[in-house]
Formats: structure tokens, C-alpha cells, sequence
């Protein structure tokens, strides 16, 4: 499959229907903030892509939270740096809430995955595409469903050597319905 055709299986299997649940294009990315949460499917470019492959990662964030200019993002922000949970794409289908954890480790080196579509057959693509579009989705669930007090959990741990989990427990601490 050359590039031309894994646009647009991309485009009818995973950014047409993300549109339809109000995500918005950025470049080839797609990002929607939803009740309170913002969320992505960031594809990379420049010294991620790889002639025949796309790189790509997901990541959320509860939309109160500061960027790392300090700033209160007023739509979702379009790079993956400026999200607290990060994750592989590529990873995703096979893993579960359990694995979405924070790791500030993963906003020093961001973990995009490498999708190889180069002489993969067209079926083969839109199969790994709607599978990757459903982990994706349940990974929107779980975004949404994790609690203010949920995430200061998972950020506490990095507090002492990160500069920007005690930036983000701030804005957690800021907020009336989030014990700290």
C-alpha cells in the first residue's frame, strides 16, 4: 500500500468517524475536548515518520490544567508534550486502563508508535485501523472516567523529580473537588 491509500482508509476508517463524535484536524492529528477532558490521536512527523509507516500516540488531559508555558490551553493543545498521559498507539490495542498510567518519563522521550503499512494489503490496513480506532475509543472511556483524585494519585509519585507533576498537582490542589 503506498501513502496516498493509507490516507484514506485513515481518513474513512479513523477521522471520519472521530469528526462525527466532534474532534476537530490539526494537521493529520485529531483532537476533541469533551466534558472537561481533552484528548488526541497525534500523528508525528519530521523525525518520526518513516517513508512507508506512520507514527502516531494518543494522549488526555483534564482541560484546567496549565501548559508547560503556564498557560490554560482554551482548546486542546495539538502536541503531545502538553498532556500528562501519554501512550503508544501501536501499544494500545493490547493493553488495558492499567497501563495508562502517568510516567513522566514518557513527556522526555515520546512514545509514538510505528505503523508499517508498506506492502501491507488493503484489508489488512482497515483491519489494524478499526482496531487501533476501538482501543482508542476505550481509551477515551477511560479518560473521561478518571477522577481528579485518581490523577493526583498517579501524578504524586513523579512530584519530588519533575518539575511538571508539581505543576499539574497545583492545578489539581486548585480545584475544590480533588483531595490532596
Amino acid at each position: 500500500m503506498d501513502k496516498a491509500a493509507f490516507e484514506s482508509f485513515f481518513d474513512e476508517v479513523v477521522s471520519r468517524p472521530l469528526l462525527g463524535r466532534g474532534f476537530v484536524r490539526c494537521g493529520k492529528s485529531l483532537f476533541a475536548e469533551i466534558h472537561g477532558v481533552q484528548i488526541g490521536w497525534v500523528r508525528g512527523g519530521g523525525r518520526f515518520a518513516s517513508s512507508g509507516s506512520v507514527a502516531h500516540c494518543v494522549c488526555f488531559r483534564h482541560a484546567f490544567l496549565r501548559d508547560k508555558e503556564s498557560r490554560i490551553p482554551v482548546k486542546p493543545p495539538g502536541f503531545p508534550e502538553q498532556y500528562p498521559w501519554v501512550f503508544d498507539l501501536e501499544l494500545l490495542p493490547a493493553s488495558t486502563h492499567k497501563d495508562w498510567r502517568f510516567d513522566a518519563a514518557r513527556l522526555m522521550n515520546l512514545p509514538y508508535g510505528q505503523y508499517t503499512f508498506e506492502g501491507l494489503a488493503g484489508a489488512t490496513v482497515r483491519d489494524d485501523l478499526n482496531s487501533r480506532l476501538a482501543a482508542f475509543l476505550r481509551y477515551a472511556d477511560w479518560a473521561l472516567s478518571l477522577t481528579a483524585s485518581d490523577a493526583v494519585a498517579q501524578l504524586r509519585g513523579f512530584a519530588e523529580d519533575y518539575w511538571i507533576a508539581r505543576h499539574w498537582l497545583e492545578d489539581y490542589a486548585g480545584r475544590a473537588d480533588t483531595p490532596i
